[in-house]
């Protein structure tokens, strides 16, 4: 089969439409960063690659992605060396935009061969309602004009700081897996709710609507986090007392915890164990 010729207006092309990939494209469409007919798209899955070829993209296979000028790689990890393959195979110039977990990018530009500039990015799971938050990192290879590229695409599906690469298994600690925490923390509240004997479908709209409500409190005042507690927090109340409970049952170390467990797991994963 013969290998298809790039096209020179091409602005992105994107090997893999999971969750991730899917949701920055259709940000970057949304808000004109992006036209379908200037996206290449790449994909095992069928039915994820039709949704994006009904808009207009682009089909191509890994070896047309790898012969393209900027991708957005949004793959597993474990299919990386697999890919990484045929990018190497393909020399060229090339800003290669990872979203994948556990991989730094002196390692993914080794990889994939001569030419090939990373930027990192870690989004997490709200970007898929445009309200994620993304950490990037840039090698000092990557053009300036290839950062605000990649600003601009990830500002289309939420908040973008920018980190030192070293900083990324944090990032993923924090942020990344961040929405697993909120998610444990819910089902536990729930269920504790249940025993002091509310019904499930009451307990739940009184989680759901105050852990809405206080993050939007959180995010639109001008005090922080610990103001904001104090505020809710009387003495002898009923708010410090289970408070008091937290800190009895070590809350704040198992929050701790947590994060260094999951930073740790990343750099495992980043060593190959």
């Amino acid at each position: 089969m013969t290998r298809q010729a790039i096209d020179p207006n091409l602005q992105l092309a994107v090997l893999g439409l999971g969750n991730m990939g899917g949701a920055v494209l259709q940000g970057g469409f949304a808000r004109g960063i992006l036209t379908p007919k200037s996206v290449m798209v790449c994909d095992p899955d069928q039915s994820r690659l039709s949704a994006f070829v009904d808009l207009g993209c682009q089909t191509g296979t890994p070896a047309d992605i790898a012969s393209a000028p900027r991708v957005l790689l949004a793959v597993k990890p474990q299919v990386f060396p697999e890919l990484a393959e045929t990018f190497s195979s393909r020399p060229r110039d090339r800003t290669v935009i990872s979203v994948m977990a556990g991989i730094q990018g002196h390692r993914i530009a080794s990889a994939m061969g001569a030419g090939t500039s990373v930027i990192r990015a870690m989004p997490n799971m709200p970007a898929s309602i445009g309200y994620g938050v993304t950490a990037i990192a840039a090698s000092s290879e990557v053009s300036d004009s290839e950062q605000a590229f990649a600003r601009e695409l990830f500002a289309a599906v939420g908040t973008v700081v920018e980190v030192e690469e070293e900083l990324m298994f944090a990032v993923t600690a924090t942020s990344g897996s961040g929405p697993a925490w909120v998610y444990r923390l819910v089902e536990a509240w729930i269920k504790a709710a249940e025993e002091q004997g509310l019904p499930p479908e009451t307990a739940k709209s009184l989680v759901h609507g105050t852990l809405l409500g206080a993050a939007q409190l959180l995010h639109h005042s001008d005090r922080s986090a610990s103001e904001l507690r104090a505020a809710v927090t009387s003495k002898g109340g009923t708010t410090a007392a289970g408070q008091a409970a937290m800190d009895d049952h070590g809350f704040d170390r198992a929050i701790a915890e947590t994060i260094a467990a999951a930073t740790r797991r990343g750099r495992e994963l980043d060593e190959g164990h």
